[in-house]
């Protein structure tokens, strides 16, 4: 009995691993009453996926925030995974940031984040790149932004041409 305890501790224990402290981003909000903290963490674009574990689309982190006594007491860096995001090696070898097919151009990748943030009338770091290909001398990547998709045709240096639903 005592030895099946313990294993399901352990097996809670381990469902949420943690990669490392703090975003350098938030870490400041560590201390900060909670309520004036969410809207803060929302204001630098995390979203709320569930019980206090945040996602920001534009930086591919997920955090989890825990509260004492009205505060933000931690905010430990979680796998993506824990947001329900697909996590690969390549994230890892690309600073945390989602791996997208076609290897585009980050400046390409990061125009169109925030214009399909803004073509949706997304908060800022909502939409993720889900893949992309070659055009011509343009990109075109497939863009997701909450339940919506859309295609952006950009320029290696981040030009978007155009930005059309799917």
């Amino acid at each position: 009995m005592n030895r099946s305890l313990v294993t399901i501790l352990a097996l809670v224990t381990l469902s949420t691993p943690v990669l490392a402290k703090s975003p350098t981003d938030i870490a400041d909000l560590v201390g900060a009453r909670a309520a004036g903290a969410e809207s803060e963490i929302q204001a630098r674009g995390y979203d709320n996926v569930k019980n206090n574990i945040w996602w920001n689309g534009a930086t591919g982190t997920c955090v989890r925030v825990r509260v004492s006594n009205g505060r933000y007491s931690t905010i430990d860096t979680l796998k993506p995974n824990a947001c329900g995001q697909k996590s690969s090696s390549r994230n890892a070898a690309s600073g945390g940031k989602p791996a997208i097919q076609g290897s585009a151009p980050q400046a390409a990748v990061n125009a169109c984040m925030k214009r399909a943030d803004e073509f949706q009338s997304a908060r800022r770091g909502t939409s993720v790149a889900g893949g992309a290909e070659r055009a011509g001398p343009n990109w075109v990547l497939t863009m997701a932004t909450g339940q919506y998709t859309s295609k952006c045709t950009v320029s290696g240096s981040g030009r978007i041409v155009s930005m059309d639903p799917v």
